[in-house]
């Protein structure tokens, strides 16, 4: 299955509402497609959502609160970066998963140092519904390709078929640095091999 968000297409039935919607050159809703030989979730998340090219991605009146809420009017998943989340006290954690839709992912990077009390951290974080909700997984458990953008669409594509094993069930593309056009492009080619 390739995780996009609300609709599901299995083989050709192919219903037009479950199509993406765009708004400004945009999608805004997500999309799911299944194939029927194979179930394989794609997702595609930016590693963070602040600072260095991101800055040229958001308005300029938009305050920095606001920000991850914009993101995810975009995009369907995140990693949090460990240095953005250390931080952050555990309400603030909570109110990041109230300010993103309903089927957006978080992942979770953790430290090489002090794993254990990180991790003892987001699994009493867990125990929220909301929180759980929103929950994608630890980054260091779950299979992933990462992409250092910029990239060239062909070789992003490759890079995507060349990480889908035989045994996957799915794959979190990261890109990094985060690049809003390079995660546009990474989307539209996991959509697109989703589609098949």
């Amino acid at each position: 299955m390739f995780l996009f968000g609300a609709g599901t297409l299995e083989g050709d039935d192919i219903s037009h509402n479950l199509l993406p919607k765009f708004s400004d050159d945009h999608y805004t809703t997500p999309f799911r497609t299944t194939r029927e030989m194979r179930k394989m979730v794609i997702e595609v998340a930016a590693y963070g959502w602040q600072g260095g090219q991101w800055d040229a991605f958001y308005p300029e009146d938009i305050p920095a609160e606001w920000r991850l809420d914009f993101y995810g009017n975009e995009f369907f998943a995140v990693v949090a970066p460990w240095e953005a989340w250390r931080r952050e006290d555990d309400e603030e954690l909570l109110e990041w998963q109230g300010q993103v839709s309903d089927d957006f992912r978080f992942y979770w990077e953790l430290p090489q140092s002090d794993e254990g009390a990180a991790a003892e951290r987001l699994q009493s974080l867990r125990e929220n519904d909301e929180f759980a909700a929103h929950w994608g997984g630890r980054l260091d458990k779950v299979s992933q390709l990462r992409i250092e953008a910029p990239l060239e669409l062909r070789a992003l594509r490759q890079a995507v078929e060349g990480a889908i094993g035989p045994a996957e069930e799915s794959l979190l593309v990261v890109v990094e640095p985060a690049a809003a056009d390079c995660l546009r492009s990474a989307r539209d080619i996991a959509l697109l091999l989703g589609g098949g």
